[in-house]
């Protein structure tokens, strides 16, 4: 950043950079797109009758482009009540994709009343619109199919019969890409206008005014203006325009977080900077290494550019790895699983191939292997691959390919080992710096039972084979000792990756369930990657802290430790947002143990590294929580281009991409009312927000009946359809005055203030979800909230959630070699899917002896990687093993966290060679 260049150079690249910024967004990204509108093409012939809460109507058409922005309607009159109430079907899936509830009170009737979508669709796929009501009646317009244009239309239904001769009376609006024309035309003007700056900038600094001036002060020029553009914006859309929301209380605090993120900003851009971004992923400490004319360097500085580009290329390699692990964990069906399997064991043997040497990697021998296996991998692709006239065609050659660009890796890999015991034999062969200890010995042991005592599990063989190459690789390429940057680099990348991808995608809805699972559709492993994301940036953050003991000025140690405390603060908001007890129970043990470690290394300046560790973590979550809440709320709203889970229970309202405000969105008082509920243990508070608030009085009574008529007096309704959630509550008439909303759209319940909120019945009853499959027949549990169920009487069984009763059954069917099938039998009968701990588990599928040997290499690691952390003083990042195995040990307790595709197992095997080897010692 303190590099100096020319005036107008540094300005030319902006310019350059915006400008190229700009084009590829208009092409090849497309971001920017037209609205094409598609009509039925018949003439306007009548009108629909009343539309009500007996009688809907129900419109069919066929998508003609990849995404619909909004449908507009021509209602011709309202004529009793004010909502209509709308859903979008997906025929093909006959899943409901969207809901939306249109206030027909505020539309200029009779005419068109646009419906917001926002909704990606598949080409030629069959698609419906229904059609009702909440309290009101209302009629639509029609068309006439004489005269019809566009066969994408289909029919027309009222009350569940086709109206002949009709079509519903509305416009389609697509959002399509602009033309190639306009495209074109865009582009060329974007790149005129750079030119014209680039030379505008010129004439300015000629001369005497092309000073130097410094990376450091570009970036300042150019980002300030940007962080205050982005910052106004946001505020004004959170107030005074309130698109987002229209409650106090969540207006002030998005507000609070955009402010926090405004200064975060400003001070990330201007702040005095001590260290770069390769401090985070390892540097010698101010001790370092006595005698060492290295001190204080980087241990990435040190490595040649090929090393350096091998090792961020590992880094790459090891996001991408988290990426597939998480993609398996999403998988629901044989098939996808087998996809993504592949493409993590492809992911880790080509981090193996890049612990080659320059030499080695690009010798005739690997380019010899590359060729054959190419051809040889061409030809034996095309003739297997199915035709497509096969179901599945396209996955199973993706399975396909796969296969023979790992097999083709493999044979490198052994080829590469072959010339070394060549070497070796023929004493030609350098000796490694490295030995393995006796802790990498037992961990080789145990990759020995999991083949011998696999018990059809063929994950397990996978694993130990894959790693045990790895390792072996690692310790002759004498990579053992930046390993530990290498891994921990890939951590971040992944984080980083995974946020900014939640970001873009993944909306923060408050119903039906309201816990955040990231990436995954199930929150059990979403706590599970955190708990490893949020216990590195810990690590990180702490070992930052214990450095800095020796910075007295607070702005100064501020600077130190910015970096990390953001990453460890984002994380721990993630974290929050999962609202898992066993999540929350293994980060926090593992961070209190980090602190004791850092504050014991930090000798004299103890005290000091306590309090300033303690307080770094508590106020990086004080103000990473309000920001990341804000942004994670309201960005991906504005983006509108959702991704949902098959099987993630959202409600349907909050699917769209055109609505911004929905109250199914997660809100303050929907998180403050989950959080006491499942965290605190106490009951929900009540949630007095609904989609159509003037079909009640301040008492939450209905004003009208059913298809919109003014009730006489105070009367309690219930919406049509849910009568099982209302008909044991309106019997008991002293809890009937007091009502609020519940999750399902347009529906008030009654509720007293000690009863539990119905729509949060999310428990590990109502929503777990059993995947069967796995290829190796193991069963996956997908719970939302299986750990989160509690009584009132707060028994232990009761806060274990069942998993006392689970460990009874699992331990009562131990062996000494292990079981072929998974899951132990309950005494009711029940097959139970997993253990719900993972030390009983392994030895439940291999056999007590190996399960004594697990639990003793993740206890004996949690040991060795302490000692590393002492012994080592170069690296930030030297408590990260310790920090991972610990997690991982803790959430083992109560969750199954050991396969090959978990992303906790990956973590824990892309670490264990830290401590697996030593350096020789040398005379």
């Amino acid at each position: 950043m303190n590099r100096e260049v020319k005036k107008f150079h540094a300005f030319a690249f902006v310019i350059a950079l915006v400008t190229f910024a700009a084009i590829i967004s208009i092409f090849p990204l497309r971001i920017w797109n037209d609205v094409r509108t598609e009509v039925g093409g018949g003439f306007e012939n009548g009108y629909t009758q009343g539309v009500d809460s007996t009688h809907d109507a129900i419109q069919d058409f066929i998508a003609q482009y990849d995404r619909i922005d909004s449908i507009s309607v021509y209602v011709n009159e309202l004529t009793k009540g004010r909502y209509m109430h709308i859903s979008f079907w997906d025929v093909d899936k006959w899943r409901v994709m969207y809901e939306e509830t249109i206030d027909l009170g505020e539309e200029q009737l009779p005419g068109y009343v646009d419906i917001p979508l926002g909704l990606d669709l598949e080409v030629g796929g069959n698609y419906r619109v229904m059609f009702t009501v909440w309290h009101a009646t209302y009629v639509l317009g029609t068309e006439s199919i004489e005269g019809s244009t566009n066969p994408a239309i289909g029919s027309f239904y009222y009350q569940d019969s086709v109206v002949e001769g009709s079509h519903l009376l509305a416009r389609y609006n697509y959002s399509v890409p602009m033309s190639k024309v306009m495209s074109l035309t865009l582009m060329v003007m974007v790149f005129m206008i750079g030119c014209a700056l680039v030379c505008v900038t010129r004439t300015l600094c000629r001369d005497a005014a092309n000073k130097y001036i410094t990376v450091g002060r570009v970036c300042q020029y150019v980002l300030n203006p940007v962080a205050v553009i982005a910052y106004v914006s946001l505020a004004a859309m959170v107030f005074p325009l309130r698109l987002f929301d229209n409650r106090a209380s969540d207006i002030f605090f998005y507000e609070l977080g955009l402010l926090l993120a405004f200064i975060t900003a400003l001070y990330a851009i201007n702040h005095k900077r001590n260290d770069s971004i390769s401090v985070a992923l390892g540097k010698y400490s101010a001790k370092g290494v006595a005698g060492s004319k290295t001190n204080g360097r980087s241990l990435l500085g040190e490595m040649s550019l090929f090393d350096k580009i091998m090792s961020f290329g590992q880094m790459i390699l090891i996001a991408l790895t988290f990426v597939y692990a998480s993609q398996y964990m999403n998988d629901l069906y044989d098939i996808y699983h087998s996809i993504s399997e592949r493409q993590l064991v492809l992911c880790l043997l080509l981090i193996t191939i890049l612990f080659q040497s320059r030499k080695e990697l690009i010798s005739i021998q690997n380019i010899v292997l590359s060729v054959a296996g190419v051809v040889a991998g061409f030809y034996y692709y095309h003739k297997n691959q199915l035709p497509v006239t096969e179901k599945e065609y396209d996955l199973h050659n993706l399975i396909l390919k796969l296969s023979i660009a790992i097999v083709i890796v493999s044979v490198i890999l052994i080829a590469d080992y072959v010339r070394y015991l060549l070497k070796v034999v023929t004493k030609k062969a350098s000796r490694s710096s490295a030995s393995i200890t006796l802790y990498g010995v037992f961990v080789i042991v145990f990759f020995v039972c999991l083949i011998v005592l696999r018990n059809t599990r063929w994950w397990g063989v996978v694993l130990a084979l894959v790693f045990a190459v790895m390792y072996i690789r690692m310790n002759i390429a004498d990579r053992s000792a930046r390993w530990n940057t290498i891994a921990t680099g890939g951590l971040i990348l992944n984080i980083i990756y995974t946020i900014g991808y939640c970001l873009l995608f993944r909306y923060f809805t408050g119903f039906v369930m309201g816990r955040y699972s990231m990436q995954f559709h199930t929150v059990t492993v979403t706590a599970e990657y955190l708990t490893i994301m949020q216990v590195m940036a810990a690590a990180l953050l702490l070992a930052k802290v214990s450095s800095g003991s020796k910075i007295s000025r607070f702005k100064d140690f501020v600077s130190y430790v910015f970096k990390e405390m953001l990453l460890f603060g984002v994380i721990s908001a993630y974290m929050i947002f999962t609202l898992s007890r066993t999540g929350y129970l293994a980060a926090i043990v593992t961070i209190m143990v980090l602190i004791v470690m850092v504050t014991i290394r930090a000798g004299k300046d103890a005290v000091k590294t306590l309090v300033r560790g303690i307080a770094a973590c508590i106020v990086a979550v004080i103000i990473a929580f309000p920001m990341t809440f804000t942004f994670q709320r309201i960005i991906p709203v504005i983006v509108g281009h959702p991704y949902f889970f098959e099987v993630e229970d959202a409600a349907p309202s909050a699917r769209g991409g055109s609505d911004l405000n929905d109250y199914k969105y997660m809100s303050i008082e929907r998180f403050y009312s989950l959080f006491r509920q499942k965290i605190l243990g106490v009951s929900a508070t009540e949630y007095n927000f609904v989609d159509d608030p003037y079909n009640y009085d301040d008492n939450g009574n209905y004003l009208y009946d059913e298809d919109g008529n003014l009730l006489n007096g105070a009367e309690v309704g219930c919406q049509e359809g849910a009568a099982d959630y209302c008909r044991d509550i309106l019997e008991d008439a002293d809890r009937s005055d007091r009502l609020v909303a519940s999750g399902i759209d347009g529906l008030y319940i009654a509720e007293a203030a000690d009863t539990e909120v119905l729509e949060d019945s999310d428990n590990e009853g109502s929503d777990t979800y059993y995947d069967e499959s796995s290829t190796e027949g193991e069963e996956e549990v997908a719970s939302e909230g299986e750990e989160e169920q509690t009584s009132e009487d707060g028994s232990v069984d009761d806060y274990s959630n069942g998993r006392i009763d689970i460990w009874k059954a699992y331990i009562k069917e131990l062996n000494l070699t292990g079981h072929d099938e998974m899951g132990a039998v309950a005494e009711d009968g029940e097959l139970l899917a997993h253990a719900h701990n993972v030390y009983i588990q392994v030895a439940y599928d291999h056999g007590i002896p190996v399960g004594i040997l697990f639990a003793f290499v993740i206890v004996a690691g949690i040991a060795f990687s302490g000692v590393y952390y002492f012994r080592n003083q170069r690296s930030f990042a030297s408590a990260v093993p310790f920090a991972v195995i610990t997690g991982f040990a803790i959430a083992g307790l109560t969750e199954w966290n050991f396969q090959l595709c978990n992303p906790m197992t990956v973590a824990l095997m892309l670490l264990l060679p830290v401590i697996m080897f030593k350096e020789r010692k040398t005379d």
